[in-house]
């Protein structure tokens, strides 16, 4: 794989790779492409470590990395407890500024002595704004590069480095619920994070009652459904779906402490790793990736939800009304039931016969 095929964020490092010499170097939120073999490769590291919070990425990195004793990659909501250091950390720029924080806060103690940051990005994501934002973390940062609609830049001699505790970057926040309120529990980058979205409301409000057996919550967030659904006190034993390593700790934390024993998370492409059938599928389906629409991921399971419900199982979801996915249930199901539009947001209901 030569650097054409490259992402264009992961062509601008390269393209400045005699700045980014390091012999153990850190990649975080990189694309799916092959930029740690190629830092290998032309001597730019020693060793390279990676870390994805997307396990689509993870899943199509890993076959690329494993077995190769100078990489190792992980898919967490942080880097693992290590004693290593990094004298350089590639980070890739997402669309969430709450979640590049979090990024910034867990590297910083994680750099040697004289360790650099370089933050890379594409222009329609807001890297430019970036070089002011790093100097509230570095007392020296550079713009190395601008090209193929990125930037590249550096930030050197953090001016902190406390330790980082991922836990208590959680961010708790109270849902109302027929008789009192829940407890949900999220951490920065996941979805509708430290609040209630709109879209989850109309589709929580549909409920009075859940049928009994084995739930699947697809794209689960910080667990808003599934912990509301508990509430009902069905006989339930829930799955939550999501490719985010950060919605994935978050749901977990969120359905412990809400005393909810009968459930899973799982990381998963789609349905990749989802086995089995159900007899309710519910979801709140996500159609932007990065800042971009996406709809792939949501038309594929649609498509694919009927086979995975018993006789008599129910799928329901909400989305954004301008999104047309009935027709994608209706053919995968036979039929589609409205069951609700409100403030932008439509509930769909199917039932396999």
């Amino acid at each position: 794989m030569g650097f054409d095929s490259l992402a264009n964020t992961s062509q601008l490092v390269m393209r400045n790779a005699q700045w980014l010499e390091s012999d153990n170097m850190l990649l975080v939120g990189m694309p799916a492409d092959n930029l740690g073999n190629l830092l290998l490769e032309e001597g730019i590291a020693t060793k390279v470590s990676g870390l994805t919070r997307d396990y689509a990425v993870f899943r199509r990195l890993r076959s690329g990395w494993e077995g190769n004793e100078r990489m190792s990659l992980e898919f967490a909501p942080v880097v693992s407890a290590t004693e290593q250091r990094f004298d350089g950390v590639i980070l890739f720029l997402q669309k969430s500024k709450a979640l590049m924080d979090y990024w910034l806060e867990m590297l910083l103690p994680l750099l040697t002595e004289d360790g650099c940051i370089w933050l890379v990005g594409e222009n329609g994501e807001g890297i430019k704004s970036w070089r002011k934002r790093l100097k509230n973390t570095f007392e020296s940062v550079k713009n190395l590069d601008n090209a193929r609609h990125c930037g590249l830049l550096e930030g050197a001699s953090p001016t902190r480095k406390e330790a980082f505790d991922w836990q208590k970057v959680l961010t708790g926040f109270e849902i109302p619920v027929a008789d009192g309120s829940l407890s949900i529990q999220s951490l920065p980058g996941v979805f509708s994070h430290g609040r209630l979205d709109v879209g989850t409301q109309v589709l929580l409000d549909t409920f009075d009652a859940v049928p009994a057996g084995k739930v699947l919550d697809f794209g689960c967030g910080a667990g808003v459904i599934s912990a509301a659904l508990a509430k009902l006190k069905a006989d339930n034993d829930y799955t939550l779906v999501d490719c985010d390593a950060l919605a994935l700790a978050s749901s977990e934390r969120t359905l412990k402490q809400l005393g909810v024993e009968r459930f899973r998370t799982v990381a998963s492409d789609g349905l990749s790793e989802v086995e089995g059938t159900f007899d309710f599928i519910v979801s709140n389906p996500p159609f932007h990736q990065g800042v971009k629409t996406h709809y792939a991921v949501t038309e594929q399971f649609l498509a694919e939800a009927a086979p995975r419900l018993n006789k008599g199982g129910e799928l329901r979801i909400v989305v954004n009304s301008f999104l047309r996915y009935e027709p994608i249930i209706v053919k995968a199901f036979g039929h589609c039931k409205t069951l609700v539009t409100r403030n932008g947001f439509t509930v769909y209901q199917a039932i396999r016969h």
